[in-house]
Formats: structure tokens, sequence, C-alpha cells
């Protein structure tokens, strides 16, 4: 019997393509000796590399970032080869188009859901480093002299996903306030280069996400904000670590880690999540939470509700290309989750009463 091939898409993001290991983990066991093809972008192709899943890469750069009108291009492109049988299977998860009905406030339910079968594996999202990332990490701690700290602090400040509104001078402000009064150092880790003349406030960006999954092992603590590299400590390569998350509880995709730990039964003892803050309640806070977490959790947690904002840009979304089944996806999806919520029924209704001025307005923009 010849070899099954099966293509598995998920372009974007760090994160979310780490959820997405756990397809891959799953469509193995489903499908045993098959030949795994991700699609992926080039931009997060890294997140996979090694990984002992997936057979091949396929780098995908024709489709930008929430670019719906070059996916569907793309996805009906996939879909044709596997009629030509080109591929066996495909399996499309990443969230966008017509997956956005899977979307219940949180993002990876929503890419394990778009999935037709069971999910039987584990869930810990698979992320198998090199030997030269580990001693990398190795090099870079001890360069900095980590173990000569109380607290070290892996300082999640130029988030990708769109949870947070932290900038670069917020965060450092946050660091030299930390460091001023404990014996820790604070790693600020994110593509941007920062120079401190402080030596306990120290440059991440030198350290690739893999290098930073293994630099984890060397720290004590994360201030996070739901992007790559707070998923990246819950990979098999990092270490799960107390967190205090600074999120925007106005994104529009929404994707708290206390709804993610919830959802999948993950140990919450050890997050904090602050959505009303400033400067001064996270340096507070964190302080705190280094020395008594419990105490900082019970008097600075803010857990952050689910409003379905976020349903009326899914009609909206579902709407402009006449995807109604995916609308009653979208909503049996909801109901099984939350139950009858006229909150939801709200924002439902106002999707489709606004979506007109919507469209309208679009092209209004599109002929200036």
């Amino acid at each position: 019997m010849p070899t099954q091939k099966i293509l598995l898409v998920q372009l974007y993001s760090n994160g979310d393509c780490l959820y997405a290991t756990t397809i891959a983990r799953q469509i193995k066991q489903d499908f045993p000796g098959c030949h795994l093809i991700w699609a992926i972008s080039g931009w997060c192709k890294a997140i996979i590399a090694n990984n002992p899943y997936v057979d091949e890469v396929l780098e995908v750069n024709s489709v930008a970032k929430n670019d719906a009108p070059a996916f569907r291009h793309f996805k009906k492109k996939v879909l044709q080869q596997k009629k030509e049988g080109f591929y066996d299977e495909v399996f499309i998860v990443h969230n966008t188009d017509t997956n956005h009905a899977y979307y219940d406030g949180c993002i990876r339910s929503s890419i394990l859901k778009a999935y037709p079968h069971p999910i039987t594996v584990p869930l810990q999202p698979v992320l198998q480093l090199l030997p030269q990332e580990i001693a990398k990490a190795d090099i870079f701690s001890k360069e900095h002299n980590l173990d000569g700290y109380e607290h070290v602090i892996l300082f999640e400040f130029a988030p990708q996903s769109g949870q947070s509104k932290m900038t670069p001078g917020i965060a450092i402000s946050i660091a030299e306030a930390i460091v001023a009064v404990n014996n820790a150092a604070i790693i600020l880790s994110s593509a941007n280069k920062i120079a401190h003349p402080n030596k306990a406030i120290i440059d991440g960006s030198e350290l690739t996400l893999r290098e930073t999954a293994a630099l984890s092992q060397h720290c004590s603590f994360l201030l996070g904000s739901s992007s790559g590299i707070t998923w990246i400590t819950t990979s098999q390569a990092g270490k799960m670590l107390p967190m205090v998350q600074l999120l925007d509880a106005k994104a529009l995709w929404g994707n708290p880690v206390s709804r993610d730990f919830e959802r999948f039964h993950i140990p919450t003892e050890k997050l904090l999540e602050l959505t009303d803050f400033d400067e001064d309640k996270i340096n507070k806070c964190t302080c705190l939470a280094l020395t008594d977490f419990s105490s900082a959790k019970r008097i600075y947690d803010q857990p952050v509700p689910y409003d379905f904002r976020t349903t009326r840009n899914i009609v909206y979304n579902l709407l402009c290309y006449l995807e109604f089944g995916a609308i009653l996806k979208h909503i049996q999806v909801t109901r099984q989750v939350y139950g009858h919520r006229m909150l939801f029924y709200k924002e439902l209704l106002m999707g489709f009463l606004t979506t007109p001025f919507r469209l309208i307005k679009n092209k209004l923009r599109k002929m200036k």
C-alpha cells in the first residue's frame, strides 16, 4: 500500500503553530506511516524545525497574515490538488476564513476543533530543540551570570499576538523598578535590541524563539502577554514558569492564558492576569508575586471575561463570502461552550445589521 501523503495547513503565528503541533502528532497516530507535509509561512517555519511528526515543510509566502482573499485562493489550490490525487488528505486548521466559525474565545480550542477527528494525544506543544540551541542558551546564561540572581525574569514585551499594549519604553521602566528592589535579572525578550547600562536588565534579542525556550530553563518567572514566548514556556522544550500576564481585555481575538488553561485542565495556581494596570500596579504585583504568589494572585488577579465582541467580526468576515454554513457552525460551537447567552445573540445580530454598512464603507475607502 503506497504511503499516504497528508497536508496540514497552519501558516501563522508562532503560538498558533505551537498549538497545531498537537494536530501533527494526532495525524501521525490516526494515519500510521503517513508522509506529513506542513504548509507554514517562512516567518514561522523555525517553530516546527526538528519536529519528529513533520516529514516535510511547505513554505508558503504568498499569503500574508490576515489576508483572507489570498488564503482562500491558497485553500482552493490545495483542495484542487487533493482532488487530483496529489494529497490523500488535506487538513486546514489555520484560524481564518471559515475556520473562524470554531473560535470560542480560545485560540487553541479553535485550532483543535478544525481537525475533524478526536484529539487523543497529549496537548502539550511539541518543540524539539537542537543541541546547539540548548548550548546557546547555556552560554547566554553564563555570560550574564544568571545563577547569581535570586530571581530571573523572562519579559515578553513586544508581542505579535495583539494581546497586549506593552511598549519597549514601559517595559524598560518596569524592569528598572523591579531590579532596584530585588536581587533579580530581567531578560527583555523580543526581536528589538535593547541596550541598558544596568547589567541586570538584559537584552534577549540575540536569541531566537527556540533558543529562548531553552533559556526558560534558566529562568524562574515570566512577565508575559499570551504570545509566542508565553506559549513556548508551556512546550516540551520550555519550562512552565510562575507568570504574570499583562493583557488587553479588549483584544479582538482574545486568548487569555487563564481561559486556555482552564479549558484544557492545566493548573492555574501560578498564573495571574492583569488587564487594568499601570506601571506602579505591575511593579507591586510582580514584586509580591516573586515572594508570595498566592497573596499576589488573591490581591491582583483580574480574570478576563468573554464578551463575544469577536462574533460581530466573525459574522462580517463570513458574510463577505456568503458562508452561511460557517455562521451556523459558529453558533453551534459557541452554544456548546457557553449555552444560551443573550450577549452572544446580541453580537450575532449586530454582525448581520452592521455588515452592509461596513461593506459600503470599505468600498468608498477603496475608491478614494
